[in-house]
């Protein structure tokens, strides 16, 4: 039997007539596929008109990160997560509140070190310390329903031609900035400190063959990219979206520098094989 509603407990607080926060529990009408942000938007617009929260927080995509709260005690995006069922909605972090579910993000920002909740947030609010295998995913998810438009209105060889030109300079400018970050544009310096970027999180298991000053031989065995691009049903397009950028990112990073790769689990192989010289 189909759930028909479910019961939605929200965190609530308003310094300016609350002494202390509560909660309050909403019955809201459910959907199979409605996150938490639906719930929120359900309530202010049919039940309690005085619920502050981050509506769609300017992007609804899970790119701003300003929604960011706690799901049933789990940190994540209210506009991303889904809900199958009775839920507590609550602020990352109950003791910078500002009203109900909006915190203070500035007080936030301003500090170096703080609580996990803090970091949590940081990270949810800062688009560089976001893993770059979760940019992908977000990227892939806005641009490839844009892309396969593209191709039904004029097909697909011109469409990725133009996917690919538009690639190229951001994966350049990307690979100048790695170098910036890097301290230096050596086959050491992106060995060392920018492949452990793309494997932030287990995303890449790699086998090294070789490892001098300058020339690097590895496999990687194993490619989460890969895997996430399939489970998204978007592989068909993450080898222009994700192993395309390679060339022109090690282009942007050290020009001199000799890359070749004849293989991609993306394409089907059993790993791919990165080797770099200079």
């Amino acid at each position: 039997m189909s759930i028909e509603t479910i019961k939605a407990k929200v965190f609530r607080f308003d310094p300016s007539v609350d002494s202390e926060p509560c909660y309050e529990t909403y019955e809201v009408p459910f959907e199979e596929g409605m996150s938490a942000m639906d719930v929120l938007d359900y309530i202010y617009q049919n039940l309690d008109g005085t619920l502050a929260y981050y509506d769609h927080a300017g992007c609804s995509l899970g790119i701003c990160g300003r929604c960011t709260g706690r799901i049933d005690g789990k940190a994540g995006l209210l506009c991303q997560t889904p809900v199958v069922g009775d839920v507590t909605l609550e602020p990352l972090s109950k003791d910078k509140a500002l009203k109900d579910l909006v915190i203070d993000k500035d007080t936030l920002a301003r500090s170096k070190e703080g609580t996990t909740d803090e970091k949590e947030e940081a990270a949810a609010t800062d688009i560089n310390k976001v893993s770059t295998i979760i940019r992908r995913e977000i990227e892939a998810l806005i641009a490839v329903p844009l892309i396969e438009a593209f191709i039904e209105e004029f097909g697909r060889d011109e469409c990725l031609k133009v996917v690919e030109k538009a690639i190229g300079p951001l994966a350049r400018a990307a690979g100048a900035d790695l170098r910036n970050m890097a301290g230096g544009d050596s086959v050491e310096d992106f060995h060392k400190k920018v492949m452990p970027l793309f494997g932030q999180g287990g995303a890449l298991e790699i086998e090294v063959l070789e490892a001098t000053p300058t020339k690097v031989a590895f496999n990687v065995k194993r490619c989460k990219y890969a895997e996430m691009y399939r489970k998204n049903g978007l592989e068909a397009f993450g080898h222009i979206l994700s192993c395309a950028r390679d060339f022109p990112l090690i282009e942007g990073f050290n020009p001199k520098i000799k890359f070749t790769r004849t293989q991609t689990i993306m394409e089907g192989a059993e790993f791919c094989d990165f080797r770099l010289s200079s």
